[in-house]
């Protein structure tokens, strides 16, 4: 468990960003390595229709159809219960092959536990406080067997 004093380890090292796009309570990075990486902005509330810009607009990446993800909520954002529940979902996920989301306090560990146990998402997910931890395995699935 996470205390209220930890923070996220950061990456050792930068991965190019290919693509991204800012909204009002979200960023959006697809990475040169394949993953993309979700910001939640501090001090926001993602909503249903954050999820929906963020669903278009990875859409329009069109690499592939479906993608790794790290989420990574900044201090003091959260997530209503209706963008919650369909992030979830088979629609929510649409997009998503593995999501790891990054903690960096006890209150988004918490809301992330409620998320993964009661809201049961479609696809693997996991919480994680190290970044290369989070990265590693998205990228290995089961035998050490990469994911291109």
């Amino acid at each position: 468990m996470l205390s209220l004093f930890e923070h996220i380890y950061p990456l050792s090292s930068s991965v190019e960003v290919l693509l991204k796009k800012e909204f009002k309570h979200t960023i959006v990075r697809y990475r040169k390595d394949g993953i993309i990486h979700v910001t939640y902005k501090s001090d926001s509330t993602i909503t249903v229709d954050d999820c929906y810009a963020m669903a278009k607009f990875i859409y329009q990446i069109g690499v592939a159809e479906k993608y790794l993800f790290i989420t990574e909520p900044e201090h003091g954002s959260n997530i209503d219960e209706q963008a919650r529940v369909l992030l979830a979902s088979e629609t929510g996920n649409r997009y998503t092959l593995k999501n790891a989301i990054l903690c960096s306090s006890i209150i988004h560990e918490m809301i992330g536990n409620f998320f993964i146990r009661m809201d049961n998402p479609t696809v693997p997910t996991k919480l994680f406080k190290d970044r290369a931890k989070a990265i590693e395995w998205l990228k290995y699935e089961g035998s050490k067997k990469m994911i291109s």
